[in-house]
């Protein structure tokens, strides 16, 4: 429930700069005489600003449920190491640590920034799957690449 939280209010503090920026630009690049001061005042004197302010708050509350996932894959954490890697690491991700059927991934660099620092993918054993947890949009793209390297070692099997 913490961590559930501590996302809520990135994603909430993200879409605020993100709204001030965007107020920001249109105040600068249509030369308006107002201030950003005045600006803010004018957005929440009528319905259009509290509403932007309504989905700033839902889009914030829901998107850590949302926006991270758990996807398993049949494959053995020993067996299928170096395939795990490869997918992950083609996805941008490193090795950061590891322990008995638990492989630990970061990003790098400005992926890390744009994932909030949210950017741990976990990668478990669990019976005869390993199930990738993490940001969706970087889980489900590194299961994608990962499918396509057992298949690949499968059929080099043959």
């Amino acid at each position: 429930m913490k961590r559930y939280l501590l996302r809520s209010l990135k994603y909430f503090l993200t879409l605020c700069v993100l709204f001030v920026a965007l107020i920001w630009i249109k105040i600068a690049y249509e030369q308006l005489p107002l201030t950003m001061w005045q600006m803010l005042q004018l957005y929440f004197s009528a319905w259009n600003g509290w509403a932007m302010a309504v989905m700033i708050v839902a889009m914030s509350a829901t998107y850590p449920y949302f926006g991270f996932v758990r996807r398993s894959v049949v494959a053995d954490i020993v067996a299928d190491r170096e395939q795990i890697e490869a997918a992950l690491a083609t996805s941008g991700l490193v090795l950061v640590g590891a322990k008995e059927g638990v492989l630990y991934f970061r990003a790098t660099g400005l992926q890390r920034l744009t994932l909030l620092l949210e950017d741990e993918v976990v990668v478990e054993q669990q019976g005869d799957e390993v199930v990738v947890s993490g940001h969706r949009r970087t889980v489900v793209r590194a299961v994608i690449r990962l499918e396509g390297y057992l298949v690949n070692k499968r059929r080099g099997n043959e």
